[in-house]
């Protein structure tokens, strides 16, 4: 599974976007899903779900409020995870 961010300004106050794939439905197909947060020195916020591809189209519309909430959960905890292993890497390049 793959996962790219992309920043926009300053550390201060950024945009991001934050991608991965993952499965879901009864197939348990796999779909890349595109999020997008806001982050400033306190963390990480407004954390949405803008894009779901398959196959490439969008199906963003398709899903139940329940699949949906599924997939919010998972992105966010993918994105927590991210931004940590990220500071990691930081840290460990700055103390090279």
């Amino acid at each position: 599974m793959s996962a790219q961010a992309i920043r926009k300004g300053t550390f201060k106050d950024y945009k991001m976007k934050y991608e991965f794939d993952t499965t879901t439905g009864e197939g348990s197909v796999i779909v890349t899903v595109v999020m997008s947060c806001e982050r400033d020195e306190e963390g990480t916020y407004n954390e949405n779900i803008d894009e779901v591809w398959f196959e490439g189209r969008n199906v963003m519309g398709i899903f139940t409020d329940a699949q949906f909430k599924e997939l919010e959960i998972e992105g966010c905890m993918r994105l927590s995870k991210h931004i940590l292993e990220e500071a990691d890497e930081a840290k460990i390049a700055a103390y090279e």
